[in-house]
């Protein structure tokens, strides 16, 4: 990540995360991925963002947070979702499992690569 980009984001009280990893590009989540994206990019983005954060300790697990992502340039899509790690998608405890609580924002228009 450019120094200015994470100097930005603690102007704003943000916690900037660098050598983040994909949990949705891994082997075997392409079904998972794509079932995303067909909601939009802006969505899958969103999803990836709260397990990364999660993975990396930035979240608590099992709280409700705000996800905010876009497609191309600026931000259209924002979701609540229960914050989880990436082992956990899934889980058996219902309690673990990612949860999408609630499509704040979404655009009619979806970009398709």
């Amino acid at each position: 990540m450019k120094q200015e980009i994470k100097e930005e984001i603690l102007r704003f009280s943000g916690k900037p995360l660098d050598k983040t990893h994909l949990p949705l590009h891994a082997r075997g989540m392409n079904a998972v991925r794509n079932s995303f994206y067909t909601l939009g990019q802006g969505f899958k983005v969103c999803v990836e963002v709260v397990l990364i954060a999660s993975d990396l300790g930035a979240l608590n697990t099992g709280e409700d947070v705000i996800a905010v992502a876009g497609t191309d340039k600026g931000s259209d899509t924002a979701i609540v979702a229960r914050a989880c790690k990436t082992s956990d998608i899934f889980s058996k405890d219902k309690l673990k499992r990612l949860e999408i609580r609630e499509i704040l924002a979404m655009p009619l228009k979806k970009m398709w690569w």
